[in-house]
């Protein structure tokens, strides 16, 4: 007897009774995960039996014990349970399908980062064919891996705050089992590379006419052509990226030109391990980022810094004045201080602070006559033409100024400045600048060689902070893994010794 075709309405039946099943057997994991583990929401992902599955075969066992991610699983200070409590509020607890475990896509972009794998399509199909990353992700040899688009949604609805928070989280964590000491911190940054090319630049749109504005610029280029100059530079005042507007263009001496972005990292001097990084335009100088970044690791941790080093681009006035408001003692070098020099220099002026004058080699007086950088920087000049007849005047007046008398900037901040100075040329003041090169520019080289911050991955600044906060994260477990490794082998030779 012929078999009959099952109607559209069996096929909807049994299509039916599928779908009920699957909910009767999700119903069933929701309630043990309630009830064996009663701190996680059960829409989390969480993972029942992690460790025992995988038909009877143990994947640790096919694992060198000195496999990096072995050595970052084991270690006790490098625990990631803290990551449910700190994902609960993004999840809803009464219904809604059961998500990726946030704990597993967080043990994805670790392997993404730590070995420098820059695609999600590349990253999921890595963890298929690696049994150690199966293993370090807690997924059997049967389990499937999450699909690329499932990582990239995720990152977005965490959103920046939630992987600053989780790198926030794992600093105290550090610092509460005295690993960080957090009383000399080092600053400094560098460059990255947006996700952008020079010909997505455009011209800003501004408030004019457009066709009085099209107009201007052919004019401009019809005289140009005239009198044989080069074609207009491009700028951040004049252009923008049209893929990747947050980003900026930076041009150096040599000839670089590209749109970058510029990572800003602090680490605690004894342990090595970044206490804040920060990623803000390329065009953007450092000294003008450096008193919020303060601010946050103040504000974040209970540090007590006593000391603060950083490389000559940080040494501004402003800097040195923040930094003795707060109480802390800096080894940052002056930038520049030249500023209305002459070939006498000026500590050779006397100041007069109660009458606001200087005084010169000869007893003449310059007294404030001008303001410049925002009403900031003094200038003094020597009224009366004393310069004219002045027998120092071809040892004192550089020859652009030859016809002008002799004239001083003082920088609001100038007591500091000068202090810095004479501090600058000790030998405990160089030393500190010796230690900052490899302690700190090291982290930066071995970033862009191993991690992929040699260019963002993302777009916007928002996404390209998640990245420079996932580097960091890598980066510290690899500090903290050699910790623990110095720590237990000079425990061993005290032990043989006795």
């Amino acid at each position: 007897m012929p078999v009959k075709e099952p109607t559209s309405n069996g096929c909807r039946i049994t299509r039916s009774l599928l779908t009920l099943a699957k909910r009767e057997r999700r119903m069933e994991i929701v309630e043990t995960i309630n009830a064996t583990q009663p701190n996680i929401i059960a829409w989390q992902g969480y993972k029942l039996d992690q460790s025992v599955r995988c038909n009877s075969l143990s994947l640790r066992h096919m694992i060198p014990n000195d496999h990096l991610l072995v050595r970052i699983h084991e270690a006790k200070e490098l625990e990631f349970s803290f990551i449910y409590e700190i994902t609960k509020n993004r999840y809803c607890a009464n219904y809604g399908r059961p998500s990726i475990d946030p704990v597993l896509f967080f043990r994805m972009q670790i392997i993404s980062y730590l070995y420098g794998i820059k695609s999600n399509r590349r990253l999921c199909k890595e963890i298929q064919l690696n049994i150690a990353y199966r293993w370090f992700c807690g997924l059997s040899l049967e389990d499937k891996v999450p699909d690329h688009s499932s990582l990239s949604r995720i990152r977005d609805r965490f959103g920046v705050e939630l992987f600053q928070e989780i790198f926030i989280s794992l600093i105290k964590q550090w610092y509460e089992l005295d690993i960080i000491k957090g009383e000399t911190i080092i600053s400094d940054a560098s460059l990255v590379e947006s996700n952008a090319s020079m010909n997505s630049l455009i011209l800003r749109k501004d408030q004019g006419d457009s066709q009085k504005r099209e107009l201007k610029k052919y004019e401009r280029r019809y005289h140009d052509f005239r009198e044989g100059k080069k074609v207009r530079k491009i700028s951040n005042q004049t252009h923008v990226s049209r893929t990747d507007p947050d980003c900026s263009l930076v041009s150096r001496t040599n000839g670089y030109k590209k749109l970058c972005y510029k990572t800003h990292y602090s680490i605690d001097s004894d342990s090595r391990i970044i206490i804040d990084c920060y990623v803000s335009t390329g065009s953007q100088h450092e000294c003008i980022v450096l008193p919020s970044r303060v601010w946050n690791i103040l504000n974040n941790f209970s540090f007590r810094v006593k000391e603060w080093i950083a490389d000559k681009g940080y040494g501004r006035g402003p800097t040195y004045g923040y930094f003795k408001l707060l109480g802390i003692t800096t080894y940052i070098p002056l930038h520049v201080d030249n500023l209305g020099e002459g070939k006498i220099s000026r500590g050779e002026f006397q100041y007069d602070r109660e009458q606001d004058r200087y005084k010169c080699p000869q007893g003449h007086y310059l007294y404030p006559y001008d303001k410049l950088d925002k009403k900031q920087i003094k200038r003094y000049r020597i009224t009366g033409g004393h310069c004219k007849n002045c027998s120092l005047k071809s040892g004192c007046i550089s020859d652009n100024y030859s016809n002008r008398g002799r004239f001083i900037y003082r920088n609001p901040y100038q007591d500091e400045i000068d202090e810095v100075k004479v501090r600058q040329n000790r030998i405990d003041f160089k030393k500190k600048l010796i230690e900052r090169k490899w302690k700190i520019e090291g982290l930066f080289g071995e970033a862009k060689e191993n991690h992929g911050l040699r260019g963002a991955k993302f777009r916007s600044v928002q996404k390209t902070q998640i990245q420079i906060l996932m580097i960091a994260i890598v980066q510290n477990f690899k500090r903290i893994l050699k910790i623990i490794f110095w720590f237990f082998y000079l425990l061993l030779l005290k032990i043989k010794k006795y």
